[in-house]
């Protein structure tokens, strides 16, 4: 990444975490639920548009047998070990927001792992790696940043009354994909089939994350309004335009 994407993407989780500070005693679910489902819409678009093909690609490039499967594998182990990480979060990053509860310390710790490794995951396909440009999947990446950062934070105002530690915990979450796009450099630079391997991993995650979103957001009785539907529509159309714009 370049120091102008680091900074677009510190601005983005900052509007989502001042966007909890000025709303944190306030309802706010539906606002969090269309933004979700927007962004895990247009993240789906890119992963299965611009994420699984280069992943393939970049794995036949690598062997001259070409198993494909093997990439599979990699991306399935990575939908998995995001079902391991929402038992930290508890769901935080697909928007479940359970402001009611008595949050105690062992609840946020585990929210603040669980979305900090979920963070620099993130940040790995945005490296220099990748084939292709990673102009769509940046982007994809800086909308799914906003609620991410919003539920956090909100989480943080609601359980921890320590202000100087909610701003070093909610700093330190910033810094974890910026962190995770440098190692995927350094990893890039000197072991390339690890680093193709560990983005098949990552595209197995967000293809759980998006998924899960977009699934939820017809709640319990299993029906989605108006607002939220566009929101999936006018996201995945994002998505796919940039593919069409791109080729």
């Amino acid at each position: 990444m370049t120091f102008l994407q680091i900074l677009i993407l510190t601005i983005a989780s900052c509007s989502g975490i001042g966007a909890a500070w000025m709303l944190r005693n306030k309802t706010h679910s539906e606002f969090l639920g269309i933004l979700l489902s927007f962004s895990g819409a247009y993240l789906l678009g890119t992963v299965v548009l611009h994420l699984l093909p280069e992943v393939f690609h970049a794995q036949t490039g690598m062997t001259d047998s070409g198993h494909d499967h093997i990439t599979a594998m990699f991306i399935l182990a990575g939908f998995f070990i995001q079902l391991i990480i929402v038992q930290f979060t508890k769901g935080l990053e697909h928007g479940h927001l359970h402001l009611h509860e008595h949050h105690n310390g062992g609840y946020v710790a585990g929210v603040v792992f669980g979305l900090s490794v979920h963070a620099f995951m993130e940040g790995i396909p945005l490296s220099n790696g990748l084939n292709g440009d990673i102009g769509q999947v940046f982007n994809a990446i800086l909308i799914h940043k906003i609620p991410e950062a919003f539920a956090l934070a909100t989480v943080l105002f609601f359980s921890i009354r320590n202000q100087w530690l909610n701003i070093a915990l909610l700093v330190a979450f910033v810094l974890m994909t910026p962190l995770g796009s440098i190692a995927g450099q350094m990893i890039t630079e000197n072991h390339m089939l690890t680093y193709n391997r560990l983005i098949a991993i990552v595209t197995g995650s967000l293809v759980h994350i998006s998924t899960t979103i977009i699934f939820e957001s017809s709640g319990k009785t299993h029906k989605i309004s108006l607002y939220k539907f566009a929101a999936i529509l006018v996201g995945s159309g994002i998505a796919l335009a940039g593919i069409l714009i791109e080729h």
